[in-house]
């Protein structure tokens, strides 16, 4: 799959959470993250689920063109969100995802890494999370995995839980190489949740549901 960073304000009137969509520089300027962190944070966040599932990511400079994109949002609200869209016209058992988006409030502070309170987002955190979102995910449980509502920092890394998820929808990566066994990346066996709209990890003892802020 394909996955690019919002290059200039993007529209997309069909989704809930992440309808408009702006670049990064705000965000990273209000917290004090610089460019090449974030692409780092993100290659990282990326590289968690293809290491375990038959998926693979290669970004691309053309938003308009990537599979999931990700940005800040223009209005901000809540943490961070991700909507998903559906190949209607694919049958059966295996839909692909046509596209995803990942919105972070560029209001809300992020930082690199855990520690000094959880009022504060880790960012490789918050995009790991959302990437579950875009590629089927759903919240497992209210803490202990990465795929867990509640924001607790005290796993930073893909738990039993989330590797059981990927790897019922994409299969196992084996090796070096991905193998075919359940479709090409961007296909998937079921359809686990909405499609669009899910809330990002949430502070300790606070739930959010699909769709809210």
């Amino acid at each position: 799959m394909t996955y690019a960073f919002a290059d200039r304000a993007l529209h997309s009137p069909a989704s809930r959470n992440c309808r408009d969509l702006v670049p990064m520089d705000g965000l990273l300027a209000r917290s004090g993250i610089d460019r090449a962190a974030l692409e780092r944070e993100a290659a990282a966040a990326f590289a968690m689920w293809e290491s375990v599932a038959d998926i693979g990511f290669r970004r691309v400079d053309d938003p308009g063109a990537a599979q999931i994109v990700i940005g800040a949002q223009a209005e901000p609200r809540g943490v961070a969100f991700a909507d998903v869209a559906y190949d209607r016209a694919a049958g059966g058992r295996v839909r692909s995802l046509r596209r995803s988006l990942i919105c972070l409030n560029p209001q809300q502070m992020w930082k690199i890494g855990f520690g000094g309170g959880v009022t504060v987002y880790d960012l490789r955190f918050g995009i790991a999370h959302e990437i579950g979102h875009a590629i089927g995910l759903d919240h497992p449980s209210p803490s202990g995995q990465l795929m867990s509502f509640r924001y607790d920092e005290k796993v930073r890394d893909l738990q039993a839980g989330d590797i059981a998820g990927v790897v019922a929808l994409y299969g196992p990566r084996l090796g070096g190489a991905r193998t075919a066994a359940r479709g090409s990346a961007g296909e998937i066996a079921s359809d686990p949740r909405p499609e669009s709209g899910c809330a990002v990890p949430a502070a300790p003892e606070t739930r959010h549901r699909d769709g809210a802020g």
